[in-house]
């Protein structure tokens, strides 16, 4: 195994990806170190990429010669405008995504770039040496593996999402895990701190998936893509005559009903967010429906998307009832939605809990104050979504590549020039 490169970015997800395409475009050796390389792009919650402000965002990283704008092109099942209503400059552009096609692609992009080492595992330290300056405390020399393996670097982009300290939930049921299925990352937190960065702890949740053939869709109101759809891809764009390369489909719309609403009241006991399991808080666009009953009491009902997770599986996605109530309330809830009185859960919501660094402690460049080389990108500086995390990712990818070069990360997206900018 090579021992030393320019850049070292801890984890594979969007903000890791785009950090290690952008940075290994630029000319600069990038090992990208994840735990499970298969996993690299996956969608670990809502299939889709784009929507309202987020789609503007796709589009900046595309300009800017990131991946999610080709990947999401060339994987897409619908493709829609929304706010058309509106004028040009707030239309939001979104795609349904096969979300196994995605990831697959985003490999296949990773794996173009001849300066890009993927590499198995988990990093357990960050080393730095005294050589600090511009009033930072500590500078990057390189990172070891919790197997032991010292891996020098000039810069590291930490881009975890959700797998520092992960702790997932199901009512009272809890696991360890960033995701279902997948270990949590437990070393690097407390390296951190060691650092010097203040950590906090937020959570995030995801809604049950269900199998396609137990559902009623006449129930529901179709939502079809547009019939002449637009690419995130500027390259795609401009060539003319583009199609999407995948067969197209149908969304759904339904709605929740008071009947749910007093099941979710009844057993706000047993959530963990209201029982005092979960202390943290969540991203304030990203809101649990148990969230939104005890919020909006007002209102009758809540909107749910049943969304296709791709072209080669019976999962579908409901948006809009992400939950972490104990299994048996989950399937009251599902029955009682019109056409879902029959419906098979293939997977419970659950919650997720997870270490991340208060952002008071980064630049706009998206490095922390206190250690020189060392840059954090995605939900670890408490963003929620794919494209947010990809946004920071190439910022972070593209700063990192100028530090490791000539000592100095100053690629800065203004709020007047960029979402990306207003993000950040």
């Amino acid at each position: 195994m090579r021992r030393e490169y320019d850049i070292i970015v801890i984890g594979g997800g969007h903000a890791g990806a785009e950090a290690a395409w952008a940075a290994s475009r630029l000319g600069a050796s990038v090992a990208l170190i994840t735990l499970d390389p298969s996993k690299i792009g996956q969608m670990s919650c809502n299939p889709a990429i784009g929507g309202l402000a987020k789609g503007q965002m796709v589009r900046e990283i595309d300009a800017l010669g990131g991946l999610m704008g080709i990947a999401i092109d060339n994987t897409g099942i619908q493709f829609r405008m929304l706010n058309r209503s509106k004028g040009p400059a707030v239309w939001g552009p979104r795609a349904q995504a096969d979300k196994y096609k995605y990831a697959l692609e985003v490999q296949r992009l990773l794996g173009t770039c001849p300066n890009l080492r993927i590499v198995r595992g988990e990093v357990a330290e960050i080393l730095t040496d005294d050589r600090a300056n511009a009033g930072h405390l500590h500078r990057v020399a390189g990172v070891v593996l919790a197997e032991g393996t010292d891996l020098k670097c000039r810069a590291v982009v930490v881009t975890t999402g959700t797998f520092l300290r992960g702790l997932m939930h199901t009512g009272e049921r809890k696991t360890e895990g960033g995701r279902i299925g997948e270990a949590a990352a437990r070393s690097l937190s407390a390296c951190l701190a060691r650092l010097g960065l203040e950590l906090g702890r937020l959570k995030t949740g995801t809604p049950p998936r269900l199998r396609r053939q137990t559902i009623d869709f006449s129930r529901f109101e179709p939502q079809p893509g547009d019939p002449s759809p637009a690419p995130f891809s500027y390259l795609n764009e401009y060539c003319g005559g583009w199609n999407p390369p995948l067969p197209q489909v149908h969304c759904w719309l339904g709605a929740t009903n008071q009947a749910i609403h007093q099941i979710i009241r009844a057993n706000l006991h047993r959530a963990p967010m209201y029982s005092g399991q979960i202390q943290s808080i969540g991203p304030r666009y990203c809101p649990s429906i148990e969230d939104k009953v005890v919020r909006f009491a007002d209102k009758t009902s809540h909107q749910i998307f049943l969304e296709p997770e791709g072209l080669d599986t019976d999962e579908i996605y409901c948006n809009g009832i992400s939950t972490s109530l104990p299994t048996d309330v989950q399937e009251q809830i599902v029955r009682l939605v019109p056409g879902l009185q029959n419906a098979q859960i293939l997977r419970y919501g659950y919650a997720v809990e997870y270490d991340m660094v208060w952002p008071t402690q980064i630049r706009c460049t998206l490095e922390t104050k206190r250690v020189c080389g060392l840059f954090l990108a995605g939900q670890i500086n408490g963003t929620s979504g794919y494209e947010e995390a990809a946004a920071q990712g190439i910022v972070a990818g593209i700063n990192a590549a100028r530090y490791a070069a000539c000592g100095l990360a100053d690629f800065i997206l203004r709020r007047d020039q960029a979402y990306i900018g207003v993000l950040i």
